[in-house]
């Protein structure tokens, strides 16, 4: 039997984004819908190998796409924002806040790993040489770090928790916002909170970090191995899998 792939498309003029619901913070983005949705597979073997599938596993499996969830968005897909609420993000019950406090703290690790393995952190990707609508784009390694362990803050404002610890140490600012949102005894509840024209909950807000370093590791990653080399980059993401076909 094929393993379901529930994917929430969020979409407007601008382009495609697919949400695999039960991988959190999966994604795979494109101009048009059919075009995202072909890419889910890849997205989902990736993610699973960096979950801890070994290839024996993932090479037996086998998939169905389904489109469960589809929102037409006000976000700049086009420049990788996002602001669906999932159906996922709905519920926070305490198994499924365990699995997003532990792929949030691996992701800010394994984006820590990529970062170190980078040879030179200040060499530009002028590809991201450019300003948006949220403003300059990270263009190198040590400005998408920066970027990255920033948005902790503004993450955790959202669902009305105080971020003040900021050690400039991306993994020590990932453990402290989980031990703040799991003390938080309003958070734990899951509330909908309706700030800046956004949904949010605290299942989102953790989704989102994943998501968030996922985004920007991969072109972190496609930048790197094409200035120093596949053998030279740490793949701790698996973003190889797709990346070398």
């Amino acid at each position: 039997m094929a393993k379901l792939i529930r994917v929430a498309v969020e979409e407007n003029h601008k382009g495609t984004m697919l949400h695999l619901i039960d991988m959190p913070g999966a994604f795979t983005r494109a101009q048009k819908l059919d075009d995202a949705i072909a890419k889910v597979i890849d997205e989902a073997r990736m993610y699973e190998s960096w979950v801890g599938k070994t290839y024996n596993e993932l090479e037996s499996l086998e998939y169905e796409v389904e489109v469960v969830q589809r929102e037409t968005t006000n976000a700049q897909l086009d420049d990788g924002d996002t602001e669906i609420l999932t159906l996922r993000d709905k519920d926070l019950d305490p198994a499924y806040f365990n699995q997003l406090k532990i792929l949030a703290l691996k992701s800010a690790v394994d984006f820590q790993k990529l970062y170190d393995s980078i040879p030179d952190k200040e060499c530009n990707d002028d590809s991201k040489i450019r300003t948006t609508f949220y403003g300059k784009v990270p263009s190198n390694a040590k400005e998408m770090l920066l970027h990255v362990d920033k948005v902790t803050a503004y993450y955790l404002s959202r669902i009305n928790i105080n971020f003040s610890e900021d050690k400039n140490d991306l993994v020590a600012n990932r453990i402290q916002s989980l031990k703040l949102i799991e003390s938080d005894k309003e958070a734990m509840s899951n509330p909908t909170i309706f700030i800046d024209n956004e949904y949010w909950t605290t299942a989102k807000v953790l989704r989102r970090f994943i998501w968030h370093d996922r985004i920007h590791a991969r072109a972190l990653y496609r930048f790197a191995v094409k200035k120093w080399g596949y053998e030279n980059i740490c793949d701790v993401f698996k973003f190889g899998m797709t990346l070398a076909k």
